[in-house]
């Protein structure tokens, strides 16, 4: 009897397990659990699949197909990450699909696409054809095989599927589903100089002869054999020409004439700067008992928290591990909020270890993510620095996980599935690498804190700044005094103004912040109340003025600003609200001789803007930089004299229970960013409520005091830490629908929990976002209960409802631990 032998696949789809294939001996010898192959799935796609295992047991339900292809000999995967794959899936409840949708880069899935091939035709068809036909035709020729995106392309039509069909109905093309490689390799061209040229001095002269009436010739010739003598590196074309001022045609000349040679070789897409390496700095004495404090600390416990004031030196402690890591020949990982604001952290890690640092983040394209992965996996890299998604690169004898700012919001993925929490999934990581971890934060999250106050966590203080520098001094300036006593101009009082101008004379920089990034919020006609409201969203639209346009931060809509009120015609349109472009527009009014410059969403679109605004305002090229939180985040800066906050009050009330919590880690990161080096920098906080205990605690930073008081709340009223959240979220077009379903959903729950571990469905703040209206619903996970029997209920009655038909059509989101 023949032995069977099955390959447990998983696949990118969002479906639950694995999928079995069958395969041959001879191909289970050329296979390995990580290693990629293409799977035929469903009637004609074609997927790329990570082998998860291997069984001979022949399911008795279904008939197994065959696989495609073998992609690798080699595992891509490692069986560590395919394990993390498995926890993420488990844990925050979606399919392994979706882990690996998310976690390996597209490049390295093939895709499928539908390619079309010529056939043949006789001549009596050839006069029926159109012209776009003929022009598929002649592509086809050509190529021999062309996609359909292609062909829509050849015809400068939207779509080509019309062409095609009618070229198919008449039998002169077939259709073919076959694999298209996403990744492919970066070419570009090199030159060098001819062998026989240095070695044969006759040929030399002849040569120089011959280039005696073309003198840039001849010019860029010596300046190639001095480089090729300078440098043992291959010399690129357009870096040559650049630096030379050369042209194309110069060197095309020249290889024509037999004296260059013009090549192709591939290269990689990860941008390296050749940085000199710098011996770390020493550490204080403090650094160093902390140094000290968290290596007992990993004898015991894997896990630590340096809590450090703002600029109290925590990188210099990371570099010191880090070293000893590396001495111990192991790996490091470097997870930061949001790598793509994050460079100066990034040259300084770079600056003491060199080459040994990979990045890897988002605003890399899809070959680059690729490229990084395979020299991971390769162990190129010792130290990776990136953002969440870090978290998934194949590591080689991983030994520290480093979460610097581990309390910020941005390391929980909200946009897609899965929407796991990167600093509680290193941790996972770090459990399953037998690694350290090191969670670092001025203003720690009270999970964290909590769990360093109860013992699960190591915990380390920084509570003095680098050289004894004094924390900057923060001062609440009261709106409405300001108010009624006219000591404001737009929404600047003078106390700010006048600190700014103190500031700037004496050549300091000034950061303002404020949370909303746009010029106003509401557009509102004055004569009937009309506001325009996002098409889509329950939103109103926020007014941009250097666009002049409304647009929809949840979806996107944009359209032209109004010139009068559709309602009723009333040309009195007046803005509500402030965002940054507003601030940016009232200072230069105030302060036309400053340089002024605007840092949010908006003004960074562009792939170096963030770079070269930290650039310029490092040179002290700017004076005035407004953000939104973007620059509350890692910012080192030694010539900050001033902070100011437009509105705080904008952050203390919102509705999240979190609230209070965000408002001081964010304040409190925003003063950081004042007075870093020698002198006292100083804070300005504007506010309605100067007497809001969150703000009186951050005047006086008292995290201590800021954390016990929310920390009995949270007890009180059922909230993490004590207590885990799932947030079920349905989404439909149709209002009652969606209504029904939720209602449905929390009745099927009730026999399990209580009112106070069941909170809604209720509508969100924005309770419609694309067409599609929202119901929310919280699970408070009861003390004592396990967390798998919950997870276990919400998917049973997720799998009742869906035996309603019309119910399959709502979508319905799970997220575990939710922000």
């Amino acid at each position: 009897m023949a032995e069977h032998y099955f390959a447990e696949i998983i696949l990118p789809l969002a479906l639950p397990g694995t999928f079995t294939y069958e395969v041959s001996k001879d191909e289970l010898k050329q296979l390995t659990v990580g290693s990629r192959v293409t799977v035929p799935f469903g009637t004609n796609k074609l997927y790329t699949g990570i082998i998860h295992s291997f069984h001979q047991n022949k399911p008795e339900l279904f008939k197994t197909k065959k696989i495609d292809s073998i992609l690798d000999l080699e595992a891509l995967v490692t069986e560590d990450q395919i394990r993390l794959w498995e926890w993420i899936a488990d844990y925050y409840m979606c399919t392994l699909g979706d882990v690996y949708r998310s976690g390996f880069p597209t490049a390295l899935k093939w895709e499928s696409e539908t390619m079309v091939r010529f056939t043949g035709m006789d001549e009596a068809v050839d006069e029926e054809l159109t012209d776009s036909e003929k022009m598929v035709i002649q592509a086809i020729h050509q190529k021999g095989l062309i996609s359909v995106s292609e062909t829509a392309k050849i015809i400068e039509r939207k779509s080509a599927i019309s062409v095609i069909k009618s070229l198919w109905e008449k039998g002169i093309v077939q259709l073919d589903e076959v694999l298209k490689e996403k990744y492919t390799p970066k070419i570009e061209l090199y030159v060098r100089v001819i062998p026989n040229l240095k070695k044969d001095q006759k040929f030399f002269n002849e040569s120089m002869d011959r280039l005696k009436n073309a003198n840039r010739q001849r010019e860029l010739l010596l300046q190639l054999i001095v480089e090729e003598q300078q440098s043992e590196k291959p010399v690129k074309v357009s870096k040559f020409l650049k630096e030379r001022s050369g042209t194309h045609a110069v060197l095309r000349s020249m290889e024509e004439k037999g004296l260059i040679e013009i090549y192709e070789l591939k290269t990689s897409r990860i941008e390296e700067e050749e940085i000199e390496t710098e011996d770390s700095e020493k550490l204080t004495i403090e650094q160093n008992q902390a140094l000290e404090s968290i290596s007992n600390y990993f004898e015991q416990k894997k896990t630590v928290l340096l809590h450090g004031v703002t600029s109290s030196g925590k990188t210099q402690v990371y570099i010191k591990l880090i070293e000893k890591t590396l001495a111990q020949g192991k790996t490091v990982l470097f997870l930061l909020p949001e790598i793509s604001i994050a460079s100066q952290m990034i040259r300084r890690i770079r600056k003491y270890f060199g080459e040994i640092t990979g990045i890897y983040h988002s605003k890399f394209n899809q070959n680059e993510r690729a490229e990084l992965w395979q020299k991971t996996l390769n162990g190129d890299y010792k130290i990776i620095i990136g953002a969440r998604s870090a978290l998934f690169l194949p590591f080689r004898d991983l030994g520290l996980i480093i979460v610097d700012e581990e309390h910020d919001s941005s390391y929980k993925q909200n946009d897609i599935k899965p929407y796991f929490n990167a600093r509680d999934t290193a941790i996972v990581l770090a459990s399953q690498s037998e690694a350290d971890v090191i969670l670092g934060s001025a203003t720690p999250s009270l999970e964290s804190y909590h769990n360093a106050q109860t013992g699960k966590f190591g915990y380390v203080t920084l509570t003095q700044r680098y050289s004894n520098v004094k924390l900057p001094k923060i001062e609440l300036v009261d709106l409405r005094a300001a108010l009624r006593t006219k000591q404001i101009s737009g929404d600047i009082t003078h106390s700010l103004r006048d600190a700014i101008q103190d500031c700037c004379n004496h050549g300091k920089q000034v950061l303002i912040f404020q949370n909303r990034r746009g010029f106003a919020p509401i557009v509102e006609c004055m004569n009937c109340g009309f506001t325009p409201f996002c098409p889509n969203c329950d939103v109103p639209l926020t007014f941009h003025k250097f666009t002049n346009t409304l647009r929809c931060h949840y979806c996107g809509h944009t359209q032209a600003m109004l010139t009068k009120c559709p309602n009723c015609q009333s040309l009195d349109l007046n803005t509500k609200g402030i965002g940054t472009q507003q601030i940016e527009v009232q200072l230069q009014s105030l302060f036309p001789k400053l340089s002024i410059a605007r840092m949010d969403v908006d003004a960074m679109r562009k792939k170096h803007a963030y770079e070269k605004t930290i650039d310029a305002f490092e040179q002290q090229e700017i004076d005035i930089l407004i953000g939104t939180q973007m620059i509350s985040k890692g910012l080192d800066f030694k010539n900050i004299g001033l902070v100011g906050v437009i509105r705080a009050d904008s952050i203390l009330n919102f509705p999240d229970f979190r609230a209070h919590e965000k408002a001081f880690q964010l304040l409190t990161q925003v003063a950081g960013r004042s007075g870093r080096r020698e002198e006292q920098g100083l804070v300005l906080i504007q506010t309605f409520n100067p007497d809001h205990e969150i703000l009186q605690n951050v005047s006086r930073y008292d995290y201590e005091k800021t954390a016990k008081d929310i920390l009995y709340e949270r007890k009180a009223f059922l909230y993490p830490p004590y207590l885990r959240l799932i947030q079920i979220t349905f989404k439909h077009a149709n209002r009652e629908r969606n209504e029904k379903v939720a209602k449905q959903f929390a009745e099927l729950m009730k026999p399990f929990l209580d009112e106070r571990h069941l909170l809604g469905p209720e509508e969100p703040a924005v309770s419609r976002i694309r067409n599609l209206y929202i119901r929310q619903l919280m699970i408070k996970i009861p003390e004592n209960t396990s967390s798998k029997k919950i997870k276990s209920l919400i998917e049973k009655n997720i799998e009742r409802l869906h035996t309603v038909t019309a119910y399959r059509s709502v979508r319905i989101n799970i997220d575990v631990d939710p922000l």
